[in-house]
């Protein structure tokens, strides 16, 4: 899949679905400490057959679960630390440098967006459900599980975010995010807790 359709691969991508994924230790222990949510989340998103696009998805290890089954995950992520990382291990997903704000790729080429605690991290997070709407097909699906800055201890993660990082408040609770989604474009919005964050889903 190329940035406009044609099928071109685009500079900055490079696919490893025909390598063994060796994860290493630390992304091994961050699959093992979310492993109830990611498959929470697979089961939600319903990858089998689509194609996902994972924005700030790092090295591609929560992707390697939750897309499992997927003809495509695409992860998006700007930092060339995590994706060199991913590329070492042979993530099973395609990586592309970018940013969820400004996707490159045309209209309705997704059936699956997702944002795996990654949403804080995003400068303009409206910019980034409209860019997730735009991108997906319709009846595509829109993914966000973030730490619940209403809830313990999701407030503890978003007082130590804001303390080390000056991200405080990129963090929102449930019905903020609900909010957000319904205002991008997306119907049937709705949440659920689990762990110490909320799985928030809309229908494009």
């Amino acid at each position: 899949m190329s940035r406009d359709g044609s099928g071109t691969e685009p500079s900055g991508r490079e696919s490893n679905m025909s390598e063994a994924y060796r994860p290493n230790l630390r992304d091994r222990r961050r699959i093992q400490h979310f492993r109830t949510v990611l498959e929470r989340v697979k089961t939600v998103l319903e990858p089998q057959g689509a194609r996902v696009l994972d924005v700030g998805g790092g090295t591609g290890a929560p992707a390697s679960v939750f897309g499992a089954g997927a003809r495509e995950v695409v992860v998006v992520e700007p930092s060339s630390k995590k994706v060199a990382r991913g590329r070492a291990a042979h993530a099973p997903v395609t990586f592309v440098d970018g940013r969820a704000e400004s996707l490159p790729y045309g209209p309705a080429q997704f059936d699956r967006w997702v944002s795996m605690m990654s949403f804080h991290h995003f400068t303009d997070g409206d910019a980034a459900l409209r860019e997730a709407a735009r991108v997906l097909a319709p009846g595509g699906r829109a993914v966000v599980y973030d730490f619940d800055s209403s809830h313990w201890p999701g407030k503890w993660v978003a007082f130590f975010e804001g303390r080390l990082h000056g991200r405080a408040e990129g963090f929102h609770n449930p019905a903020e995010l609900e909010r957000r989604l319904t205002a991008a474009g997306f119907q049937q919005v709705r949440h659920e807790r689990i762990g110490a964050g909320a799985l928030v889903v809309g229908v494009r």
